[in-house]
């Protein structure tokens, strides 16, 4: 019987939750939300990403080296780890928002996991077009060191008469300009 007191006595009091669609919800001055990356500011040291204990955070690399920040809001626990271990101060910072509420058609999971995929692989891609680039110029720099060695060079013999002729011609004397 106590319990029905309370319940009736509870529909004449203030509602003890908050009217969310009606009021905007109170956030205080410290929130963390969403992240915002300033490509411009960037070093590119992907500190970030190794940080980011969500994986919400990659980069992709193209043939050039040119890297592409990749954040996914759905996965990010806004921890704030990825500001606090960033050395260039500004690069990456937190809003105080959260992300807009994804839907189905979204498919914000699966494109995640693509898109996690392909910049892991393009990373790879990459580092192998440098090793095999490099491997390149080291055969190269060897076939040169090779040519050069196998190059005979000219001897002159030297007879008892005569001594042994230079190769190499005597340096000119320099011509001074005379003022006139």
């Amino acid at each position: 019987m106590s319990a029905f007191v309370t319940a009736l006595g509870n529909l004449f009091k203030k509602p003890a939750t908050v009217c969310y669609p009606f009021e905007p919800t109170y956030k205080p001055t410290d929130y963390r939300g969403l992240i915002e990356h300033v490509p411009e500011v960037c070093i590119w040291c992907r500190r970030c990403e190794i940080d980011c204990l969500s994986g919400a955070i990659v980069f992709s690399q193209d043939l050039e080296g040119q890297q592409t920040f990749h954040y996914n809001p759905y996965v990010c626990i806004y921890c704030g780890e990825c500001v606090a271990v960033c050395p260039k101060e500004g690069s990456i910072f937190q809003l105080a928002e959260n992300a807009a509420p994804a839907v189905k058609s979204q498919d914000v999971n699966n494109q995640w996991a693509i898109t996690f995929d392909e910049a892991v692989e393009s990373r790879k891609v990459y580092m192998a077009e440098k090793k095999r680039l490099a491997d390149l110029k080291k055969a190269e720099q060897a076939a040169a060191a090779a040519a050069k060695a196998a190059t005979p060079t000219p001897t002159v013999s030297a007879t008892p008469e005569t001594p042994a002729a230079s190769t190499v011609p005597p340096p000119s004397e320099p011509t001074v300009p005379t003022a006139e």
